[in-house]
């Protein structure tokens, strides 16, 4: 074999044409000319000595020699990127990977209305995944996945050496459109039993769901079983079929805040009944933070909390209509 050491360079392209299987593929995906990726290519293999795939007309495979050769490449790459991130940390350099985790709708509501008003995250890829919690979360805490950097979500964190930043509470209620209501009426969560309701998959317990409701400002909630025909993943989802009058969803006022005003969904109970909840963003103590996750934090936490502090100059009692399922 050459001497010659391996480059950065050289390992990147062999990864990315290995992920996509193809060599115009894989040039459109590093933005470099076709016939560029396929000299990388041949001056690898003819470096190294051994073939790293197999062609075809249309694809290239990966030789046996290859598929053990991958995970090392991946490696150094890794490597290669944490040692740079570490280095742009200690400049504050604006550079890395930052993930942030939380269910659909906030995901959605922080795409909408905070990421675009974070100025300048330079070369910062900011990754946002959707996390939906499981029912136990409520009791015993949300779990916090190892590549997750922010978590923006409706419950405290398991681990206790994780810092829980409170920003608002919420209210969550039972709403149906007004055909379904009037071919269906109900007074009271004790009925919805006998009603059908739009299921959380993540929330499913056999074959229910279990929602629960507070009264007339109450501090003791009451849980109830309920069960319906339909199941989604996330609340968007039942919002569209009790849109489409399919049944009584479980769902924040801020996320039907302009079907309530347009009479496309509307509230099942006259009295109130509801669930409050919690608005918490979970991170590590800033002590074992990389700076870009301190300033990605940081540009959130403002951004947010300034919203909120709008919110509550025009009316204290619905700051919680800030945040979104």
């Amino acid at each position: 074999m050459n001497k010659q050491q391996l480059k950065p360079r050289e390992l990147k392209i062999i990864s990315v044409i290995a992920a996509s299987e193809n060599i115009s593929h894989a040039a459109l995906a590093l933005g470099i000319a076709q016939a560029n990726v396929s000299k990388y290519l041949a001056d690898f293999e003819s470096k190294i000595g051994l073939k790293v795939f197999d062609r075809t007309t249309r694809q290239l495979t990966l030789t046996p020699f290859g598929a053990a050769l991958l995970p090392y490449i991946n490696a150094c790459l890794d490597k290669n990127n944490q040692l740079t991130n570490f280095i742009a940390d200690y400049k504050h350099e604006k550079r890395g990977r930052v993930t942030v985790y939380a269910p659909t709708g906030i995901i959605s509501y922080l795409s909408k209305n905070v990421i675009a008003n974070i100025a300048d995250i330079g070369d910062i890829t900011l990754t946002l995944k959707t996390s939906n919690l499981e029912r136990k979360a409520f009791y015993e805490g949300v779990d916090f996945p190892d590549d997750c950097d922010i978590m923006v979500t409706y419950a405290p964190p398991k681990d206790q050496t994780l810092v829980a930043s409170f920003l608002v509470k919420y209210a969550v209620s039972a709403y149906a459109s007004r055909e379904y209501l009037k071919k269906h009426p109900i007074n009271h969560p004790q009925e919805l039993e006998n009603h059908s309701c739009i299921l959380i998959d993540s929330m499913m317990i056999d074959d229910a769901n279990i929602w629960r409701f507070t009264s007339n400002g109450g501090e003791d909630a009451n849980e109830y079983r309920v069960k319906g025909n339909y199941v989604c993943d996330n609340t968007q989802a039942a919002l569209d079929l009790a849109r489409n009058h399919l049944g009584i969803v479980f769902a924040p006022d801020t996320t039907l805040k302009q079907d309530i005003q347009s009479g496309t969904l509307s509230p099942c109970f006259a009295e109130q009944h509801q669930w409050w909840l919690d608005l918490v963003v979970i991170f590590r103590k800033r002590e074992y933070q990389p700076w870009r996750v301190q300033y990605v934090l940081d540009e959130l936490l403002n951004e947010i909390r300034h919203q909120l502090a709008h919110v509550i100059q025009k009316s204290p009692e619905q700051a919680y209509q800030l945040t979104d399922q």
